[in-house]
């Protein structure tokens, strides 16, 4: 991504340092903290790794859509979600999750949650002196999610839904990406999903709470409109994988 920011003439670093060979920053590892993903970890290694596909299948799904299957052995999870652009993929899987990330400089280390990351289209939160070290998912038996994506013909994202859900409590989370400066976060508190009623009713119930709560922007990509109702689409299609239905 910083390269093609380069080729494109809107950064002018006068360093880039490549951090990928650093040991600490390309480990997956469960701890006691949770599952445990270091920054340099790249798209394809968030693929093949049977952690990430056991115990974080909404993030090795978002990882098969970070670029073409060649960039994705280049491009990394931390890179990935620190240009805070809408269309990045990681980003939602990972606020789906309520995954943390672990930020340094070369005073302090400090932990935020990943909804916090993205201020603005291209802006983060991220200090000018500090870096994304891990990602640190909070995971608990039962976790199980899934990513959809929908692009344009140019293959540009209109939207993105990452749906994720903990069955030991019985935790939903439904994150709407690409169609503002940040993506849109949902709790099963805020979606009014109801264990003891059918699917359909729960899916249907769903899609009205976040087609009467997102405000997509519009651009030369797509409309406002288009957008909200593709979200909706994506996200009926991704809890429908989940949770079967018609």
């Amino acid at each position: 991504m910083l390269v093609n920011m380069m080729k494109e003439r809107m950064v002018f670093p006068e360093y880039v340092i490549d951090i990928k060979g650093i040991d600490e920053l390309k480990n997956i590892e469960i701890t006691q903290r949770g599952i445990e993903i270091g920054s340099a970890v790249t798209a394809t290694e968030l693929q093949k790794s049977g952690i990430i596909r056991e115990k974080c299948p909404s993030l090795a799904k978002a990882a098969s859509y970070m670029g073409d299957k060649i960039l994705q052995n280049s491009v990394t999870i931390g890179g990935n979600i620190s240009i805070g652009m809408p269309s990045t993929d990681g980003l939602p899987a990972l606020m789906s999750m309520d995954a943390l990330l672990e930020v340094k400089n070369i005073e302090r280390t400090r932990i935020m949650p990943s909804s916090d990351l993205v201020v603005g289209i291209g802006k983060t939160s991220l200090g000018i002196d500090e870096m994304i070290t891990k990602i640190i998912v909070p995971y608990k038996d039962g976790l199980n999610g899934t990513y959809a994506k929908f692009l344009n013909a140019s293959e540009v994202a209109i939207a993105t839904a990452a749906v994720s859900y903990t069955v030991s409590k019985g935790k939903l989370r439904v994150v709407v990406g690409a169609i503002s400066a940040k993506p849109y976060y949902f709790d099963e508190s805020l979606l009014g999903w109801k264990w003891d009623g059918t699917i359909d009713e729960n899916v249907r119930s769903v899609v009205e709470v976040i087609g009467s709560s997102i405000k997509p922007m519009s651009d030369a990509v797509a409309s406002a409109e288009y957008r909200k109702e593709v979200s909706k689409i994506l996200v009926s299609r991704a809890l429908r994988e989940l949770f079967g239905g018609e």
